[in-house]
């Protein structure tokens, strides 16, 4: 029977940026309401087991709990919930997505923010992935109707439409301390001044050095909206890009946060093939910020290497395999 793993990150949505921006909030009860509609629609369009990742606010079971009480559209007598042990931390989303690689998933969603995908990521590269938009400042996820989600999951795991036809390895950028390959993320990778993790979200701007992207554009809210004020990349061009950053007087404005606009100061912009690897001997103590926030600590005289790849997961285009699916008639009754 065909399988569909989705991963709900209970915390996407709720950082300090909520306190600091006027960001959007998408709670608890939200994201219930779009699991339920992914399910829904994924049982209209065809029969199909649905894994769901554990979490502390249990929304498996309070699906599972209208299942019972609702008389769904569509037998969800599959529906589970994953048996296994919980952190609380994104190691619960890694290790979810590489047993879905595991037991042979045939597509995986992933309800979160930037970094959230990037934590599936790394659990798997091979499992057609949909990122739905629930966090902050996303570039990679997509705000998407969980209807549509259900629908593009059902579609390619139910053999309508082949994963070539809608699914492409995204970009990623693949990052190495003092020669050892530490860890990836898929929109932007920031040097910061500062040396402490703390709540991970960057809110000082004035402690953004260099700043490397896979894409980039000013129409983005984030990191990658300050490279994206001097040029724009897609998600589709073989190349990243790089900026420097300094306290110099400011020279063009970006949306940093949401209904955050602050001007500062961009220099030596350049356009990064895929492949090429951008080496610094770093002078200061300081954080690398993948996807927004900060994982690995450096001091002087580390070594830090990245580059830009195509090394990432398969990225599913939902709207393209509803496409497929309907000219092929397979919404046909």
């Amino acid at each position: 029977m065909p399988l569909i793993g989705i991963a709900c990150n209970p915390q996407s949505g709720k950082d300090i940026r909520r306190l600091l921006t006027a960001a959007t909030t998408i709670d608890d009860m939200e994201k219930l309401n779009i699991l339920e509609r992914i399910l829904l629609s994924a049982a209209a369009v065809g029969e199909q087991s649905v894994c769901l990742m554990p979490d502390r606010l249990g929304y498996g079971r309070l699906l599972l709990q209208k299942r019972n009480s609702r008389g769904y559209p569509g037998d969800l007598s599959q529906l589970e919930i994953y048996d296994m042990d919980r952190t609380e931390t994104q190691a619960d989303t890694i290790f979810f997505a590489s047993e879905m690689e595991r037991i042979g998933a045939d597509v995986l969603i992933v309800m979160g923010g930037d970094g959230t995908s990037r934590a599936a990521a790394k659990g798997t590269r091979r499992v057609p992935m949909i990122s739905m938009s629930t966090g902050t400042n996303n570039v990679y996820p997509e705000l998407m109707e969980g209807t549509v989600a259900g629908m593009a999951a059902a579609a390619l795991a139910g053999g309508m439409v082949p994963a070539a036809e809608c699914a492409s390895p995204a970009k990623c950028i693949e990052i190495w301390k003092n020669g050892t390959l530490v860890d990836l993320a898929l929109i932007d990778l920031v040097f910061c001044r500062n040396p402490f993790v703390g709540s991970r979200a960057i809110w000082n701007y004035e402690e953004i050095d260099q700043v490397v992207v896979t894409q980039c554009s000013m129409a983005s809210i984030g990191f990658s909206s300050l490279v994206g004020t001097a040029l724009r990349v897609t998600r589709e061009e073989d190349c990243g890009a790089s900026a420097e950053f300094t306290d110099g007087a400011p020279n063009t404005l970006a949306p940093v946060g949401a209904g955050t606009i602050q001007g500062v100061h961009i220099q030596n912009v350049r356009r990064l093939p895929l492949g090429e690897r951008v080496t610094r001997t770093m002078t200061y103590q300081g954080t690398l910020a993948l996807d927004g926030e900060r994982e690995i600590f450096f001091q002087p005289g580390d070594v830090i290497t990245c580059a830009v790849t195509r090394g990432g997961p398969m990225r599913v285009d939902a709207a393209r395999a509803i496409e497929y699916a309907r000219t092929h008639g397979c919404f046909q009754l």
